[in-house]
């Protein structure tokens, strides 16, 4: 089969890509019909990332599907182009999209929040200006950055973040069995080829022309490279799919050293110019994938229970001489706000952990003023919708790689997304070092959950967790999880400290298992100008991004691609030590499909840092 049959064979799915892609929604748009067209400020995006205008690598590319967001657009019903050459006029209320006052923009989607077009390949300059109009009026303009290429890939959450919409090539002769979605169900093996589907690779050759589909192979003029894992992949081809408007095809073989796990970061890059990173799941066997946390499996259900220690713990350098593992929280200050360290019931702080801790635990939620401490104990048991799906991802496996994500104010992220319900497993008793604990379920307003504080400080030693039952779950235990001695942060990073993206700066640590994990968070806000602190960052916007490595390494430098797409402003560091695949205690219980696990998590956080330039 030569390209172009094996590129029309693989294109047959991104129908559904492209109904996803004109459905995405942003923004709130409940505005009357009858007024004038309203866009957003930075409301003009890259299709497939989503990632602002304003933010490094936001720009738009010539050729590429964009996402105009506003109030007053179109109808309140969504009307789509019907047929495959677009039109440069859509819906009763005439839209139209200008461009630089002249052209206009062929139009795949229009609702009264969102306008999808596609900008012409022949679109010149380093900015373009837009503006809709309507029966009702003309909008407002809007100008954003344009470039030779501006990356976007397609995520399956439709937020630019999370796993990937990737098709397996399985080989299968049957064109109706050939390609499968990736999802931890049906994974991806090492030396496999693999499409991704994207926006944003600038001109082509041959050129198509505007509002048009692609008659067969129109390669990228400028070819990319494509990373799993951080491993560079093999290009087999990267253009416009044939059939389809605006659409990037990306067909790769996943490398054969590329590590296995459910999130395995993928980026597409040239030169600075970096993707949106999202994931997909690699097994060696093609098996259903296995991450050393939890298993989640859209449709399933699963538990957890937590250890948490040195929540709200500032690292060394942050307040005066450091406490030490398992030393007492400290007051968070700056960023945070005052108040003592920990975590309240209703979250943790406002810089937001990684999402490998249970938002009503803190995640990347907000605090509440009555703090449980620096070592809790959490559990949750979840049963997933089937329209749910792996959110960022994370924590991933050890992969010495890393995600980046895009979050607007208040932004939050988890494990998962999607509807989810959480179940009430009765009591759970824990036993430990200092530890003698009996949890109840909490209610919710989606089920129960369970959290406490811990009476000592997490210590290395046995843990013992027990269920003894309850209306959703059924009884287990005693299960057994041994926590070593946990890690020591040793980089000194004090307030105020401005770190440069030209030179990426390496976290030290000691202590530890070598095979356990070390987890990296940053979070960087794009804030107000001036000196720390800077007060409440949650309402800015902020680009997050999490890396992954082994405690063995003993460092981590946080790579260039991943200071190239977050923005200038305050950044918020946390370093977590968790267990590998075998620290992990595993257990089975009635309603649970996937049973659940018991881990342990160390942390210790950098606030009120500043990235540079």
């Amino acid at each position: 089969m030569n390209m172009v049959q094996k590129s029309n064979a693989i294109s047959h799915r991104a129908g559904a890509f492209l109904f996803l892609l004109a459905t995405l929604s942003i923004f709130d748009a409940n505005s009357l019909l009858a007024q004038g067209p309203v866009l957003f400020q930075n409301g003009v995006v890259n299709g497939a990332s989503f990632r602002p205008p304003d933010f490094p690598g936001g720009n738009l590319a010539p050729g590429s599907i964009v996402s105009i967001f506003g109030q007053n657009l179109g109808p309140g019903e969504p009307v789509f182009s019907p047929g495959p050459n677009l039109p440069t006029q859509l819906s009763p209320q005439q839209t139209r999209v200008q461009l630089n006052d002249v052209v206009d923009c062929p139009l795949f989607y229009v609702s009264s929040g969102q306008v999808n077009c596609q900008l012409p390949p022949d679109l010149a300059g380093s900015q373009v200006r837009l503006r809709v109009i309507t029966t009702a009026g003309q909008s407002n303009d809007i100008t954003v950055p344009l470039g030779p290429v501006g990356l976007g890939l397609f995520t399956r959450n439709s937020n630019g973040r999370g796993p990937l919409v990737a098709s397996n090539d399985t080989g299968d002769p049957d064109p109706g069995r050939r390609f499968q979605l990736n999802g931890p169900d049906s994974t991806a093996r090492p030396g496999q080829d693999l499409t991704l589907w994207g926006t944003g690779l600038g001109p082509t050759n041959p050129q198509v022309p505007a509002g048009q589909p692609a008659s067969g192979e129109a390669p990228a003029i400028n070819q990319p490279q494509v990373f799993v894992g951080d491993r560079p992949a093999q290009l087999r081809y990267t253009g416009r799919a044939p059939g389809f408007v605006g659409l990037d095809q990306v067909n790769v073989v996943v490398p054969p050293d590329a590590p296995p796990g459910c999130a395995v970061p993928v980026r597409i890059q040239l030169g600075n110019q970096v993707s949106n990173i999202g994931t997909i799941a690699i097994h060696a066997g093609g098996l259903r994938c296995l991450d050393p946390f939890e298993d989640i499996l859209s449709g399933t259900s699963h538990g957890s229970i937590v250890l948490h220690s040195g929540l709200g713990r500032l690292g060394r350098g942050q307040l005066g001489p450091n406490p030490g593992p398992g030393g007492p929280g400290q007051g968070m200050g700056g960023m945070v706000g005052p108040g003592p360290g920990g975590v309240g019931r209703g979250g943790i702080g406002p810089i937001g952990l990684h999402p490998g801790i249970h938002p009503h635990a803190g995640g990347l939620g907000l605090g509440s003023t009555a703090s449980l401490g620096t070592d809790v104990v959490t559990a949750r048991f979840v049963r997933l919708a089937g329209s749910s799906n792996l959110d960022i991802g994370i924590p991933p496996a050890p992969s010495n790689s890393c995600n980046s994500y895009f979050l607007g104010p208040f932004g939050n992220a988890d494990l998962f997304a999607g509807p989810a319900e959480f179940l009430n497993a009765g009591g759970l008793t824990l036993n430990g070092p200092g530890v003698q604990l009996t949890l109840g379920p909490e209610p919710v307003g989606i089920g129960t959950l369970y959290v406490s504080s811990l009476p000592t400080p997490l210590t290395q030693g046995q843990y013992t967790a027990n269920g003894l039952g309850g209306p959703d779950v059924g009884a287990f235990g005693p299960v057994n999880l041994n926590v070593p001695a946990l890690l020591n942060i040793t980089t000194s990073l004090a307030p105020g400290t401005v770190l440069s993206r030209q030179n990426p700066f390496t976290l030290n640590w000691t202590g530890g298992n070598t095979n356990d994990i070390v987890v990296i968070h940053g979070r960087v806000f794009q804030s107000p100008e001036g000196n720390p602190p800077f007060g409440e960052l949650l309402r800015n916007r902020s680009q997050g991004f999490v890396c992954s490595t082994t405690v063995g390494t003993g460092q981590f430098s946080i790579p260039d691609y991943v200071l190239n797409t977050v923005p200038t402003g305050a950044l918020a560091l946390q370093i977590t030590h968790m267990p590998s695949a075998d620290g992990v205690a595993r257990f089975n219980a009635a309603g649970l499909d996937l049973g659940g696990v018991f881990r342990w998590i160390n942390t210790a956080t950098y606030l009120d840092l500043v990235l540079g330039p």
